[in-house]
């Protein structure tokens, strides 16, 4: 008897429909990847660029840097009494204190609007904490998701590491990322 098989038989195709599933399977995979950084490359570019806007105002102003930190650190529900020319309206002149106490309402307002956290820190990779040091300066930092935009160790996602002293006085540089940190830092001279 002599036959001869035509056509495909049912294993061949369930064997082709299982690696065709799995095909799709990686490219919905890798479809939410891509989303996903996508995603994170906005968050970072959003934040960025408002912290350069905010950066250029605290050094345009520098002798009211810890004005700055106060209304950065601990923003207010309510403007300022003063908003010094800033919507337009009010021609009032402003000391720098009160200059930054404005912008830093607009900007806190601003990056909470956009879903993000921020706070001015002393930052811990300058070689000192003491506003004599020559190399002192400012971190803003911006965070969102999960992570507090602070310096630290402890238990929460804090953005950076801190700056550790030994029993040498060895200064052991801090402000690396912790590496589930969704934020970033912006150094301010």
């Amino acid at each position: 008897m002599n036959t001869q098989q035509k056509g495909f038989g049912l294993i061949e195709v369930m064997v082709s429909l299982l690696i065709l599933a799995v095909a799709m399977l990686g490219f919905t995979a890798m479809q939410g990847q891509a989303i996903k950084a996508t995603d994170e490359s906005l968050e970072r570019t959003q934040s960025l660029v408002m912290m350069r806007n905010m950066g250029e105002k605290i050094r345009l102003n520098p002798t009211a840097i810890t004005a700055y930190q106060t209304a950065i650190n601990t923003p207010t529900a309510s403007a300022p009494a003063i908003s010094c020319g800033l919507y337009g309206s009010d021609t009032t002149a402003c000391t720098p204190a009160q200059l930054a106490a404005a912008e830093a309402y607009i900007y806190t307002q601003d990056m909470g609007n956009h879903g993000f956290t921020v706070n001015l820190h002393a930052c811990p990779s300058t070689g000192g904490q003491d506003a004599t040091n020559v190399m002192y300066s400012w971190c803003l930092i911006s965070a969102w998701g999960g992570t507090t935009p602070t310096i630290g160790s402890d238990g929460d996602v804090d953005c950076l590491t801190p700056q550790v002293t030994n029993a040498d006085t060895t200064i052991t540089l801090g402000g690396a990322y912790h590496p589930r940190a969704t934020c970033m830092f912006m150094e301010i001279t």
